[in-house]
């Protein structure tokens, strides 16, 4: 008879004894110039390789707009240093902003972030644009809707996070761990 019982459990996949699946992460390696300081990392946000691949994924994802045509990168090109060369930065549907996007080369040395230091932490500041109604407009409800919704977001999130759950805090951090990637070697 106990012979049927281990038998049942082979044939049903019982993992008895095995470890649960941890999450592992990749961590990131940062290189900085020599002659750069040391980059202060928050320790609720340490860089991945995972983080840094949703963050780039999120960076150029025109669903995080109201529209779907403003990605953060619409604002922060990379021919301009991650900027907008022009004096004032357009968002969805035409709207103008009273300020063009910053530089995103570099800053994760800054203290501060927007033009007037409003934000003092970069996870902080990637918060920002996406409702703001002059950017992306889109509340942030409706973005989190929008990624939980997309089939690839939870696996990403998972792989950054440990688990697929996607939030706007989670949003943020991978957002500023790509950001902090944007450093000028050349």
């Amino acid at each position: 008879m106990l012979w049927a019982v281990a038998l049942g459990w082979s044939i049903s996949g019982c993992d008895c004894g095995k470890d649960p699946q941890v999450w592992d992460p990749t961590p990131y390696e940062l290189h900085i110039p020599p002659f750069f300081p040391p980059m202060d990392i928050p320790a609720d946000n340490p860089m991945t390789v995972e983080g840094v691949e949703l963050g780039r994924y999120l960076f150029w994802d025109p669903n995080l707009s109201a529209d779907g045509t403003v990605s953060c990168g619409s604002c922060h090109l990379p021919s301009a240093s991650f900027s907008d060369p022009a004096p004032v930065s357009t968002g969805v549907g035409g709207a103008q902003g009273v300020r063009n996007s910053m530089v995103l080369v570099n800053v994760g040395w800054s203290p501060s972030f927007f033009w007037d230091g409003r934000s003092v932490t970069l996870e902080d500041q990637v918060q920002i644009p996406i409702p703001h109604p002059d950017e992306m407009a889109l509340p942030w409800h409706e973005a989190l809707a929008r990624l939980e919704a997309d089939p690839d977001y939870p696996g990403r999130f998972g792989a950054a996070f440990g688990d697929p759950e996607i939030t706007q805090e989670r949003t943020a951090k991978a957002l500023a761990q790509f950001v902090r990637t944007l450093i000028s070697k050349d």
